[in-house]
């Protein structure tokens, strides 16, 4: 069932004034008073909603998860695909740059630690499972897709730290050429032409 059109609209006035606030100060200096303010809601429509401001972030990482996760699910039927996968995942920190930028002063960490980490790391480990490859070595199976997806991951971080003045095309098929033939060195080309991304 979906969500009352009232309480999207709530969430949404809620997470648009902490993200204005979030462009001038940390998160751990702003107060549920300000967001409710900036909202125009009183304090306890905000905590019929969330505890916290860190509440209203982490929902938002939340999301950034499920459209990763998506972008992932509606990908091809081969690992070769990935570089697809990789493309639109760029593709939307691109058009939400800015929305990326407050998240990531908020959390330094958001693509190198933590749950997109971890459900990248998952979605590798059980593409290559599936195909065959390193099915007897589960220390390097998990290395395998942890090694390719925290390039992936520290690429991204880099051009953020970098203010995002680099390419992020030419660093999305660098990326995408560092993954692909990575993993082919475990998949044999067969394998690799078969290999679901789910």
């Amino acid at each position: 069932m979906s969500e009352d059109l009232r309480v999207v609209k709530t969430k949404k006035a809620i997470r648009g004034a902490l993200f204005e606030l979030m462009s001038n100060k940390q998160l751990s200096k702003i107060t549920i008073s300000e967001i409710c303010v900036n909202a125009k809601i009183n304090r306890k429509t905000f905590y019929s909603h969330y505890r916290s401001p860190a509440d209203v972030i982490e929902e938002l990482e939340n999301d950034v998860l499920n459209e990763f996760s998506a972008i992932l699910r509606r990908g091809g039927e081969s690992i070769l695909d990935i570089g697809a996968a990789i493309r639109d995942i760029s593709a939307t920190i691109e058009q939400r740059r800015d929305f990326f930028k407050r998240l990531m002063r908020q959390n330094p960490d958001l693509f190198n630690k933590g749950k997109i980490k971890a459900m990248l790391c998952r979605v590798i480990m059980v593409s290559l499972k599936n195909a065959g490859a390193l099915t007897d070595n589960e220390t390097a199976l998990k290395a395998a897709a942890e090694f390719s997806i925290s390039g992936v991951l520290a690429l991204y971080s880099a051009w953020f730290d970098n203010d995002c003045r680099d390419d992020l095309a030419f660093i999305t098929e660098t990326a995408v050429n560092m993954v692909t033939r990575g993993l082919s060195a475990y998949v044999s080309e067969e394998k690799l032409c078969t290999m679901r991304l789910n």
